[in-house]
């Protein structure tokens, strides 16, 4: 039987060293590219594999994180879950993923559950629970998509209210002033964040809002097939559609589809599968899930590797791809300027 490969032979065949090898493993992020290529490609041929009950001895801690989502079958949860998974899995890191449902009580006894089994780190999507209890905790944690509440910690998300913004000012532009609001309950922060950034683009156009076209209670898909059913039956329907959810978006689709009103633009907050490939294809905002989970489990590896914590926000930038449903004009008329 041949003998396992270790980090010393490694580092021989690429002629840096044990520390080098190391912190590529690690993620760290003090190896240039090139360097941490030559070594993954090494590792990968010579069949190297991470010792993990001498990882976990050595360090006091499972060589596992934790990662609290509030609904894994939620299409843009599913995406984040999955980068997570697959750059840690790379780097001999097993995830363990909890699912909170939106309620509090069950996310803080996840959370208390991973620090008592001494993960290594946790990724946390919070929602509105109360997280002082994390403040003294030495435990690498780092919260994605929302800030948690009494406490100051790292945070990667988007800018949820620029965002709208810049979803609503894109439907204006095409000429609408008849615009519905489709989100989940004000309690979720992206939630309120997002009608307030409708609001606030409606309210610099000029144009008032018509409380009969905001729905702030479609928490998933099935639930909005019929809300945009009874949308279409108004005496005077919205012309353009913004979506705050890909879950909510989803069911609108099948929707339109369904009773053949895909003359309505449509826009997404969030992206998901085949929205692309519809006709028309669905204008969507950049809010990538896996770009999220991708710099958070980034960030959190670096933390493990002995980076100094940081507190405050990193923003992920979004932009517009249009697709063609958000370009669909208003029956009147012009695009604004």
């Amino acid at each position: 039987m041949s003998k396992p490969v270790r980090l010393i032979d490694v580092a021989q065949a690429t002629n840096t060293s044990i520390k080098t090898v190391s912190r590529v493993l690690n993620g760290h992020p003090r190896v240039s590219d090139e360097t941490r290529t030559r070594v993954q490609e090494k590792m990968t041929e010579l069949g190297y594999q991470v010792d993990v009950v001498a990882r976990s001895l050595r360090t006091g801690v499972d060589n596992v994180i934790g990662l609290v989502v509030p609904k894994i079958g939620d299409p843009f949860f599913a995406e984040l879950v999955e980068e997570v998974e697959e750059e840690a899995n790379r780097r001999g890191i097993g995830v363990i993923v909890g699912s909170t449902h939106w309620e509090l009580d069950r996310e803080v006894d996840l959370v208390q559950g991973f620090k008592q089994r001494r993960v290594a780190g946790m990724i946390i999507t919070p929602q509105d629970a109360d997280y002082s209890f994390v403040k003294d905790s030495s435990m690498p944690i780092v919260f994605v998509d929302r800030a948690p509440r009494n406490v100051k910690g790292e945070v990667i998300r988007v800018d949820d209210k620029k965002g709208a913004e810049l979803a609503t000012n894109h439907l204006i532009k095409h000429g609408h002033t008849k615009i519905a609001f489709i989100g989940d309950k004000l309690r979720i922060k992206t939630s309120k964040l997002r009608f307030d950034g409708f609001k606030s683009a409606m309210a610099a156009a000029k144009i008032a809002i018509n409380d009969d076209y905001i729905i702030n209670n479609a928490e998933n898909a099935e639930l909005a097939e019929p809300v945009f059913e009874e949308l279409m039956k108004l005496d005077n329907p919205p012309t353009a559609i913004f979506c705050a959810k890909s879950e909510i978006s989803i069911g609108i689709v099948r929707a339109m589809h369904r009773i053949n009103r895909t003359d309505i633009a449509f826009f997404s907050f969030d992206d998901f599968t085949m929205a692309d490939s519809l006709q028309p294809a669905v204008t969507i905002l950049d809010h990538s899930p896996r770009v999220l989970g991708r710099a958070a489990i980034k960030r959190l590896l670096e933390r493990m590797d002995g980076g100094a914590p940081r507190v405050g926000e990193t923003n992920i930038p979004l932009k517009i791809i249009e697709r063609g449903s958000g370009e669909i004009k208003a029956p009147s008329g012009k695009a604004r300027k």
